[in-house]
């Protein structure tokens, strides 16, 4: 940095507050622009696409400059922070005065996990900011929203990095903090590949003592000790402590609990899983359309909205939780004239959840005040409706808090004005003194109009006009042609063009009474905006479980809503590890095909614990993998589920392996992506999971790939026994059923006609009698040519296949005369020479015994041993 004398007074000012916000991009107030310097203007200049200019020298190099209007700010704020960066607004304080420097200071600190303006927020999604702490033995986790002031704390061992992303697809953190320590910045570099904007606060918070004093006064002794007992998650608070404390100080008073959890107390979903099955976003462009979110998603406040995603990500796995929401589900389902009762009285109700926050964080505008005064009295219409549709627990619950809050609603409806046309915040009527200064100021107006008909009378100057503006004040203006009546007591003060600007006495002692009062009518009705703001800080924690409670209540209409428009049926819970499912559909298809949709039946049992699934691309396999994890998806989230009836099991994890994808990024091919997560599951699925496999080993050679699908689902039934469903086109997998008990085969049903295949979606026990892949090559419009050309490549190699066969079975083959099935032969071929060799073996032992010394003891043991191989072999 420049030595102080090298650098004016303004870049001086600049460089003091830049230092103290290293990491940000500091837009720093120069009259009517934020103006960027140096690093910070070429990022900005090239990712707002502004033009980059220069101002001055800075030890002999131009200053790279770039900015932008003060009134077009939230515009180019918005686009940054989406971006990724941290900001930092620094205003001017001060007024400009002749020969002083303007006093400037950073007022405001935009991070992506710290936001709370409607603006910047995506309405529908909650803002979690990740606090992430690696120990040498556990990594610490704390998701926490700012706006509701939740934290969700965890503790998962070192190096679970797999864990770690199903944690982050669970909350979707738009930010996440690591410490400032070199032996972690591989987290920096791992978390920004996944696609997080990661932030690194001081290093000073490790040897601080004041984080641990503030958690002191700010939890319980209960939370304390259970703190106590997880060191990481203390770390990881006092990062997050260090991190507010700089950047969104108001959030640490609002901190007062923590929601410890394991991550398997909620259905497990990696990543792979969630974005197969579509939950938030569908895998064509990325959005909500299409997606499972877009067809759950009745909720008619953006807080219910907001719940429903929480609960599609974070699906239930006690019984007695799940059976609750079911409940109050089922009962609005039926109960359609409540429903609709419901639905018109929360339209009446705004984002409480975001609103009430901004007030406790002193964020709060007129307009929040007001939405907060018009959700409070539909609150006593919601809460009878419940009371009258609803006898269950859950709905008690909700209905506890949902508190008489009729004081704080008259309040609001006294104080705070609703005419947005009226340059006012507090209604008239509600202060007597502030009436008082009004009237003063509306009787001036009149005193000025009077001076002027004054003034016209004494002058004869009919044009005469006084007016008013922000920097001369009250002035009298007189046009050139009347210059000459202009009285001698007239003070010049501004000549222009064709008019000339004068006071007087008279008009400089009216003016300073005016202002006067209208510096005393903005200060008393700040303190008394004040005044009404603090008294609703009293009722602060009732309106937080108010808006908790309310959001609940959202998204059980939600599901009901859905529940009564597409006739979904309460699915009920078993012991057994079974999933059956009866005429059961995929929420979000038969959304698009509007009631053409074909149902299917689902039995995983036991005795037919793994399916099986052929048939050909195109004929639903895909879709019914997907319909039956959604359906017992849906299930753990509490929502009734698409089917005549469903009986299924709680599971503890959901995994799929759908489609094809690479990570060119990391250099794993289509192949290696697919190896792991099928290793994943193999590794972590249980008797209690439900696992879908679409297509696996289709990377790979044939018969590598058959070898290695066979032995995935010899390892899910004889050393797993979780519920499978596995699809795919190697129709030799099916003869497993006859070797393996819990294995069955099901396809696809279609039919072959003139014109082609006939895709009849249903899904059937037995195999299915092809692939069909001319057909579906048809279907594409390939060109006639291939597909003639592929037709003819087929039968010759059906052929060549079937007189392999018969002559490996007559023993006339001859190693490396098989062409591109050679090393499968070969292996077949080696793998009867060695059973035939075992075979000799004995046989030669059995000839060299001699019958004549042959005692039945000796001939028992013979017996044996023979026996014994044999079984070996």
């Amino acid at each position: 940095m420049a030595k102080t004398d090298q650098l004016t007074p303004l870049m001086q000012q600049y460089f003091d507050i830049r230092a103290q916000y290293p990491d940000a991009i500091l837009l720093f107030q120069v009259g009517d622009f934020y103006e960027l310097f140096f690093d910070d203007a070429k990022k900005a200049s090239a990712f707002l696409a502004i033009a980059l200019t220069k101002r001055g020298k800075c030890k002999g190099q131009d200053v790279p400059l770039c900015g932008v209007p003060i009134h077009a700010l939230n515009h180019y704020l918005l686009k940054l922070i989406k971006g990724g960066f941290k900001v930092a607004i620094c205003d001017q304080i001060t007024k400009p005065q002749p020969g002083t420097m303007v006093k400037r200071a950073v007022t405001r600190v935009f991070t992506p996990g710290t936001l709370t303006d409607e603006q910047m927020l995506d309405e529908k999604s909650p803002s979690y900011l990740l606090s992430f702490y690696p120990g040498k033995d556990k990594w610490g986790l704390i998701f926490t929203e700012i706006l509701t002031a939740q934290m969700f704390a965890t503790e998962i061992p070192v190096d679970s990095f797999r864990l770690v992303e199903t944690e982050l697809i669970r909350f979707f953190p738009d930010e996440i903090i690591i410490p400032d320590h070199t032996q972690f910045k591989y987290f920096d570099s791992y978390f920004k590949k996944l696609g997080y904007p990661v932030s690194v606060p001081d290093s000073k918070f490790v040897q601080d003592v004041k984080p641990a004093i503030w958690a002191e006064k700010q939890f319980s002794p209960y939370l304390l000790q259970q703190l106590a007992q997880l060191p990481d998650v203390t770390q990881s608070l006092y990062l997050l402590y260090s991190y507010l404390k700089k950047n969104q100080e108001q959030a640490l008073a609002q901190l007062k609990t923590i929601q410890f959890y394991q991550p398997n107390d909620y259905l497990m979903l990696d990543a792979s899983t969630q974005k197969n099955l579509e939950l938030i976003k569908n895998v064509q462009d990325g959005t909500r359309k299409n997606s499972l979110f877009s067809v759950m998603d009745k909720a008619v406040t953006s807080m219910g909205s907001r719940m429903v995603k929480k609960w599609l990500l974070r699906p239930l796995i006690q019984k007695k939780t799940i059976v609750q929401r079911q409940e109050v589900v089922e009962v609005l389902s039926k109960k359609v004239s409540a429903l609709q009762q419901l639905e018109e009285n929360l339209n009446g109700i705004s984002d409480l959840e975001r609103i009430v926050g901004r007030i406790a964080l002193a964020r709060a505008q007129v307009h929040d005040y007001c939405a907060l005064k018009t959700s409070l009295t539909h609150i006593p219409e919601v809460k009878l409706i419940l009371q009258n549709t609803v006898d269950s627990d859950l709905s008690r619950v909700i209905q506890d808090k949902l508190k008489d809050f009729s004081p704080l609603a008259s309040l609001l409806t006294a104080a705070i004005n609703d005419d947005f046309s009226a340059d006012l915040i507090i209604k008239k009527g509600f202060d007597k003194e502030l009436d008082r200064l009004r009237e003063l100021v509306n009787g001036s107006q009149k005193e000025i109009l009077q001076l002027e008909q004054k003034e016209i009378k004494a002058t004869t100057i009919t044009s005469l006009k006084i007016r008013y503006n922000n920097i001369s004040g009250y002035y009298i203006e007189v046009t050139k042609p009347n210059m000459q009546k202009v009285p001698e007591n007239y003070i010049h003060q501004q000549t222009l063009v064709n008019r000339t600007r004068f006071v007087t006495q008279e008009l400089k002692d009216l003016e300073r009474d005016i202002l006067r009062a209208r510096n005393e009518i903005e200060v008393v009705e700040s303190n008394v905006f004040k005044q009404v703001k603090k008294e609703v800080l009293e009722y602060l924690a009732d309106l937080r479980q108010l808006a908790h409670a309310l959001s609940y209540t959202d998204a059980l209409l939600s599901f009901a809503r859905v529940a009564y428009n597409n006739n979904y049926v309460k699915p009920i819970f078993n012991d057994n590890n079974e999933i059956i499912i009866d005429q059961g559909r995929h929420p979000v298809v038969e959304q698009k095909l509007q009631g053409s949709f074909i149902s299917n039946e689902t039995s995983l049992k036991d005795d037919e614990s793994l399916w099986v699934l052929t048939g050909p691309n195109m004929g639903g396999k895909s879709t019914y993998l997907r319909q039956v994890a959604l359906t017992c998806l849906l299930a753990q989230c509490g929502s009734l589920v698409p089917a005549s009836r469903a009986n299924i099991s709680i599971l503890d994890r959901i995994f799929t392996r759908i489609g094809s994808s690479d990570n060119v990024a990391e250099g794993k091919s289509t192949f290696l992506v697919e190896m792991e997560e099928a290793a994943i599951i193999c590794n972590f699925a249980t008797k209690n999971s439900l696992v879908i496999l679409d297509e696996i080993g289709r990377g790979t050679s044939t018969f590598d790939g058959m070898a290695i699908a066979q032995a995935i689902i010899e390892h899910i039934v004889k050393n797993i026994g979780a519920r499978c469903l596995f699809a795919t086109h190697y129709h030799e997998l099916t003869h497993l059923k006859d070797h393996f008990s819990g294995i069955a085969t099901y396809h696809v049903e279609c039919k072959k006609t003139n014109d082609g295949v006939l895709f009849l979606y249903k899904v059937l026990k037995g195999e299915a009698a092809g692939s069909f892949g001319l057909d579906v090559a048809k279907v594409a419009n390939l060109p006639k040519s291939v597909i003639s050309r592929a037709a003819v490549i087929l039968k010759t190699l059906e052929k060549t296949e079937q007189k392999k066969e018969q002559l490996l079975f007559a023993g006339q083959l001859k190693i490396g005369e098989s062409g591109d099935a050679v090393d499968s032969l070969q292996q077949k071929v080696s793998l009867l020479e060695e059973l035939l060799a075992e075979k000799e073996e004995i046989i030669k032992e059995i000839q060299s015994v001699n019958t004549d010394d042959l005692s039945p003891k000796k001939a028992f043991d013979l017996i044996w041993a023979v026996k014994t191989k044999q079984r070996d072999l």
